[in-house]
């Protein structure tokens, strides 16, 4: 059986199935969909109960979940199987929207008028941990840091992301993106300098 739980995922296996009381065994879950695979590797949390972090998938669809065993020296074991239905959340959708409003002349402008609006810090915190994972697994366009207007890195200072301006440095031509004014002649320092995000003042210096 299989639970899930704020991205933990329980597998639960039958009683004795596969000597879980030996310490050398280790247990892996593939996970594939119809474009993406994932390997993770799991923990025993007691007997018979096996937890992973359930992996971002790059869109909403039901995937083959398969458990395999591993003793040193000896081949993989299939062990059993199952479905995983991944769905669309809010993070998601806002990653799709900015990643094709990108590739529009005038497309993050439009988010402008929404630059007063006051997000509390733990909402904040949220949105950048799943709109980063959602952004790693959608292709930026390229010459998504061409822009002269408004760039997804002024995007992540203006609303104080760090882990989705860190992911974006990553990525190819993040670096020229720091330098990139927008229309009003702001970087993404800048931006975050005059809002007093210090984590990515930091991070936009480096």
């Amino acid at each position: 059986g299989m639970s899930l739980g704020k991205g933990l995922l329980t597998v639960q296996l039958c009683d004795g199935e596969l000597y879980l009381d030996e310490g050398d065994v280790e247990f892996y879950l593939l996970f594939t969909g119809s474009t993406q695979r994932h390997l993770a590797t799991t923990l025993k949390s007691s007997h018979a109960t096996l937890q992973t972090i359930c992996p971002s998938h790059n869109c909403c669809e039901s995937v083959q979940v398969t458990l395999y065993a591993w003793w040193p020296g000896r081949p993989m074991e299939h062990v059993a199987e199952g479905h995983l239905c991944f769905v669309q959340d809010l993070a998601y959708d806002m990653a799709q929207f900015l990643v094709g409003a990108t590739g529009q002349p005038d497309g993050l402008e439009g988010l402008l008028q929404l630059d007063e609006c006051q997000v509390a810090s733990c909402e904040r915190e949220q949105l950048d941990y799943s709109l980063a994972l959602a952004l790693q697994h959608l292709a930026l366009p390229k010459g998504w840091n061409l822009n002269n207007t408004e760039t997804l890195l002024h995007f992540a200072a203006r609303r104080g992301l760090p882990r989705v301006a860190a992911f974006l440095l990553q990525c190819p031509g993040g670096r020229e993106a720091l330098k990139l004014p927008n229309q009003k002649g702001e970087t993404p320092f800048a931006l975050a300098e005059a809002r007093g995000y210090t984590q990515l003042q930091h991070l936009l210096t480096q």
